[in-house]
Parts: structure tokens; C-alpha cells; sequence
């Protein structure tokens, strides 16, 4: 038995390995398109990939709308994603939700439609995973299961059953179209979080800690006064 389950795990591991982890930049591939190669890291962002627009005033703005969530390449998404689409849709609306929380009420008003001095967000899903709650479980305590997953995060990146989420977001005048700010970022849900045990949960975790660094930037920039 031993021997089968090593024979099943190398076959595993050398699957993971045969996938290629590179591939040419193709901004049809990205809600940003070409914008996307400007992102770098930046620490304030935590993990997440950003650029600013080095003639952004943060004081020439009071409020922020929050158009409509983009299910980026949404047949795919579809297709990849474990989720139906009407359960992606609602991922959608629940992003969106978040993120009418993110301009404070005080620095930044939250705007009913464009204008002037009103900065837009354009936010797009680029990937998604749903959970899965019964592998999760298995490969969380039964000893084959959690070398398979301990094998496939080493591989990927990803523990087995854990959900998965990327976003894209631009930041712009709304009246000009001028480019603002950009950020993108993915998460991978943690292996031991109870959100994990949803199908939706870590992908709803992801959106909301999102929204709360999108409210935290707001602060430290508008709280700067320039």
C-alpha cells in the first residue's frame, strides 16, 4: 500500500512539474492590458502589484464611484473556476459591494456616477477557484492526503482544496479616462482558515481584504494633504 501511494504521489508531483510556471506577456490576457507590465511591488500594498501616476494629487479628488465588477474572459472563467456563472455573477456583486465600503465618508465620498473630482474604479476578477470543502477536509487530516497536498503547494504554490482569486483594478479620472493607479494581485486561500470549508468563503475573504487595503491607502494618502 505504501508503495503505491509514494508511486501515486511521484506521479503527482512529476505532473505539477511538467506544467510550465512561464509564458510570454500577452496583454490580451489581462483586464489592464498593456498597462499591466508597468506593475512592480510595492510594499505598502502588501504583496500586491502597483503603479501611480507620478502626477496623481490626491487633494484634486473628494469622492470615488464604483463601476460594475468585469468577470474578466467570463466563459473561462466559467469553464476553470468550479463556479457556475450565475455563482460567479454574484462573486461579482459581491465584490462590487466591498468596495462601495472603501471610500471612507471622510477623505473620500463615495460618488453616484462620474464627474468631476470624482475618481472611478474599474475592477475586473481575472481568476478564480472555489474551494473545495470535502478535499480541503480529507487532505487536512487523513495522512495520505495531506502529503499530496503538502506535494502540491510545494509544486504550485496552492495546498488541495484551498480556493484561489486575482483581481485587476484601475484607478481614473473619471471625466479625462487619465490613468490614476493600478493595482493586481492573487491570493491563495491558507490551508487551516475556516473560510476554506465554503466554497465561496476564501474568495470573499480575498475581496474583502482587498477593499480593506484599498481603505487603508486612502487614509495614508489623503491623509497626507497633497
Amino acid at each position: 500500500m505504501k508503495k503505491i501511494l509514494a508511486i501515486s504521489l511521484l506521479l503527482f508531483l512529476g505532473a505539477c512539474a511538467g506544467k510550465s510556471t512561464t509564458s510570454e506577456f500577452n496583454p490580451a490576457d489581462h483586464f489592464l492590458g498593456s498597462d499591466y507590465a508597468n506593475l512592480v511591488a510595492i510594499p505598502d500594498l502588501k504583496g500586491g502589484l502597483g503603479w501611480r501616476n507620478p502626477d496623481f494629487k490626491p487633494a484634486d479628488y473628494t469622492a470615488m464611484y464604483i463601476e460594475p465588477v468585469v468577470l474578466w474572459h467570463a466563459e473561462d472563467l466559467s469553464k476553470e473556476s468550479g463556479f457556475k456563472p450565475e455563482e460567479l455573477e454574484t462573486l461579482a456583486s459581491y465584490f462590487h459591494d466591498v468596495l462601495t465600503r472603501v471610500p471612507d465618508g471622510q477623505k473620500l465620498q463615495l460618488a453616484a456616477q462620474p464627474g468631476p473630482g470624482v475618481i472611478s474604479l474599474q475592477a475586473a476578477v481575472t481568476e478564480v477557484e472555489a474551494s473545495s470543502p470535502v478535499s480541503n477536509a480529507l487532505s487536512s487530516v487523513i495522512p495520505v492526503g495531506i502529503l499530496l497536498s503538502a506535494g502540491k503547494q510545494a509544486a504550485t504554490g496552492q495546498a488541495m482544496g484551498v480556493g484561489k482569486c486575482a483581481v485587476e483594478v484601475r484607478f481614473v479620472d473619471s471625466v479625462s479616462g487619465e490613468k490614476l493607479a493600478l493595482f493586481a494581485e492573487t491570493k491563495v486561500g491558507k490551508k487551516y482558515s475556516a473560510s476554506g470549508f465554503t466554497k465561496t468563503g476564501q474568495t470573499e475573504e480575498a475581496m474583502d481584504e482587498w477593499a480593506a487595503l484599498m481603505k487603508e491607502r486612502i487614509d495614508a494618502l489623503w491623509g497626507q494633504g497633497k
